[in-house]
């Protein structure tokens, strides 16, 4: 085996067809997604456990939503809560480790020759991987400029082949074939494969021709990327340098570890029995920084990790020790290219809800009055010489005198801190609110859902009243008021004004149309009916199992 070639491609059960050495050469390393930090212990378990990709772990990208119909009745008010839309992209999205989401990069050595046998572990002297980022080059604001438009129809273009490819024709043929004859059905079957097959032929022959464009651009300005890797020049500090895509020679970027899955010899159908297999931690966050202080990973950067393996350059030590390295090094082709999530993304953050039990002022009022001073406040500020800033009120509490400074010690209790920051929070969420019109935040406020239920049959009615687009003669039916003796927009009106308040409520009614409200209110029924959801591990989704004895 150690004579002939070696590829290092993605793990079996992750090939395009599970274990057909065709599929398995043109394979890459795969990231495997895990719910806890057990992830280690997991994959030695079970390669194969691990959580399924979903639409949320793509890169979402803003733009304009389309125009609604237009309305015609005088001084019209916004229909939507927003104009933006979020929509996916074909980049894949990493969380971090503070969204409770981990990740393995897995990959598997073979020997490139008929049957594509896996290579002893034995014959390998050292494995791991890099982390690498592509750049543009030499992009100027003109070049931008006219760039602009071939990336905008590439996107469209991109959009339209992932929107074709989840469109199931049965189901729209079980929409339309009410009452048709089965010779009607089967031509309407027809008719609809034939327009969904000619709509991606064209999608694809637009992004063939886009990208003919987006090179004949990058020729004309000289645009070129640059693969990077990581050079750390000290700890906890570095700099992105320019690196080949499979040195041969000594790798200068930063390494991570490879580590071989050995599966348990009492497990008959482990994954990785016969197999040579190795995983690594990716690494989702760092501390390290450039000179500047600019952070090694940020959520705009598009990076890849290319894994690697190095052969004995003779025959392996029969003592146990391994020699120094040097023989010719493997590499994968990189795996998929991802970003980071952002540190705020809801998504992510909603992986680890997080609850805070608030001070219970009876509990607090008896033990004040029946525990001593020196057990009521452990939180203690100590202010240095001249850095107390002191200051009183007059009587009307209208005017602040400012007293000097000076030096003090204060200790305070910590549920007192937490009350007055939890009463300050309540006090200035919708002032930013109602100043700065970001009545979406609305919809980030936890304790709406509880605050609001609708009843089924209001719920129902707006369910199809949105249905329907709400077209002009539903927003009049809908808004407040409009209607004498309407339930709906009664019913409505008191839910809103039940959990946001009058002037919350009173401004939301005077910044947008009546099919906002309508739809922000059904939202936020439909939340406060999943409260009773199953938990979070419940919702998990696993990928499928691949049994070995099939693709033996």
């Amino acid at each position: 085996m150690n004579n002939h070639p070696w590829k290092l491609v993605g793990p079996w059960y992750r090939w395009q067809r599970p274990g057909l050495p065709s599929a398995g050469r043109s394979s890459r390393p795969v990231f495997q997604k895990y719910d806890g930090s057990t992830l280690v212990a997991e994959f030695l378990k079970d390669p194969q456990r691990s959580l399924k990709f979903t639409a949320e772990d793509f890169v979402h990208e803003i733009k304009p939503l389309a125009p609604l119909a237009p309305y015609p009745l005088p001084n019209p008010k916004p229909r939507r809560l927003s104009e933006l839309g979020y929509f996916p992209t074909a980049t894949r999205k990493l969380f971090l480790d503070t969204h409770k989401r981990f990740y393995l990069v897995v990959c598997e050595l073979h020997c490139d020759m008929p049957g594509f046998p896996s290579v002893n572990r034995e014959q390998v002297c050292d494995a791991g991987f890099v982390i690498r980022r592509r750049i543009v080059s030499n992009l100027t604001r003109v070049a931008l400029a006219e760039a602009q438009p071939i990336f905008q129809r590439l996107t469209t273009a991109r959009q339209s082949v992932l929107e074709l490819a989840g469109v199931q024709p049965e189901a729209q043929l079980g929409l339309l074939k009410k009452g048709l004859a089965p010779q009607g059905e089967a031509m309407l079957a027809g008719a609809i494969a034939e327009s969904i097959d000619m709509n991606q032929t064209v999608a694809l022959a637009q992004i063939g021709a886009e990208r003919a464009n987006l090179a004949e651009w990058a020729g004309k300005f000289g645009v070129s990327l640059r693969l990077q890797g990581w050079s750390q020049v000290r700890e906890g500090v570095g700099a992105w340098i320019d690196v080949e895509e499979s040195s041969q020679t000594a790798i200068t970027e930063q390494v991570f570890r490879l580590y071989p899955l050995i599966p348990d010899p009492r497990e008959v159908k482990h994954s990785g029995k016969g197999r040579t297999i190795y995983f690594g931690a990716v690494p989702t966050g760092s501390a390290d920084t450039d000179e500047f202080g600019t952070s090694r990973f940020d959520d705009v950067t598009q990076y890849e990790i290319r894994c690697f393996v190095r052969r004995y350059k003779h025959e392996p030590p029969n003592n146990g020790r391994n020699p120094k390295c040097c023989g010719e090094v493997v590499w994968s082709l990189p795996t998929e290219v991802y970003q980071l999530a952002p540190h705020f993304d809801l998504a992510g953050t909603n992986n680890r809800p997080i609850s805070m039990q608030l001070p219970d002022l009876k509990a607090l009022e008896a033990q004040a009055a029946s525990l001593p001073p020196n057990q009521l406040a452990p939180f203690r500020m100590v202010s240095p010489p001249d850095s107390n800033l002191e200051f009183s009120a007059d009587e009307d509490g209208k005017n602040i005198i400012a007293k000097g400074r000076s030096s003090e010690i204060c200790s305070f209790s910590i549920p007192l801190i937490t009350i007055v920051a939890t009463f300050v929070f309540k006090l200035f969420l919708p002032v930013v609110t109602l100043l700065f019109g970001l009545f979406f935040l609305l919809k980030l406020k936890f304790c709406i859902p509880p605050s609001i239920s609708l009843s089924a049959s209001i719920a129902a009615e707006l369910n199809a009243k949105l249905q329907l687009g709400l077209d002009v003669s539903v927003d009049a039916q809908l808004a407040v008021g409009a209607v004498p003796g309407h339930e709906i927009g009664n019913e409505v009106d008191a839910k809103l004004r039940l959990g946001f308040g009058d002037k919350m409520t009173d401004g939301l009614e005077s910044e947008f149309g009546p099919r906002a409200i309508a739809e922000m209110t059904n939202s936020i029924y439909q939340s406060g009916q999943q409260q009773n959801a199953p938990s979070l591990t419940a919702r998990l989704q696993y990928e499928a199992h691949v049994e070995a004895e099939l693709v033996a």
